[in-house]
């Protein structure tokens, strides 16, 4: 009876074309967790920049009147930061949405030739 020795460098080959594609998702999603993280901290600055310059209004304004134009005035600035800070949200969403697509694509195809190959 004759032994083969085990190749072990086949089997680590074999096991990183496995894991290849999962390696591939994990870093397409820990990317786009990446950019949404940090345009929700720049968001989270916003909004505590906002509150602040409210509480300095309560104290600097004359009058009431002053106090309501001025308020009016910076909910409408902070408004339209969060306006486009929710259409950079959707563009970012697109884009990951769209680099998932092109990764699950391409994986398919692939994998589709590996088996068609083996049979």
């Amino acid at each position: 009876m004759t032994s083969q020795t085990f190749d072990f460098n086949a089997f680590l080959d074999a096991s990183k074309k496995a894991f290849a594609p999962a390696v591939k998702f994990n870093e397409l999603s820990l990317a786009g967790f990446e950019r949404i993280a940090r345009q929700q901290l720049a968001f989270a600055g916003e909004v505590l920049d906002f509150s602040l310059q409210q509480l300095q209004l309560a104290t600097s304004a004359k009058d009431f009147n002053e106090l309501t134009s001025r308020q009016i005035e910076l909910s409408t600035q902070f408004a339209e930061k969060a306006t486009q800070r929710s259409q950079d949200l959707i563009k970012l969403s697109s884009e990951q949405q769209a680099q998932l697509t092109k990764w699950f694509d391409q994986t398919v195809s692939e994998s589709t030739k590996a088996a068609r190959k083996a049979a």
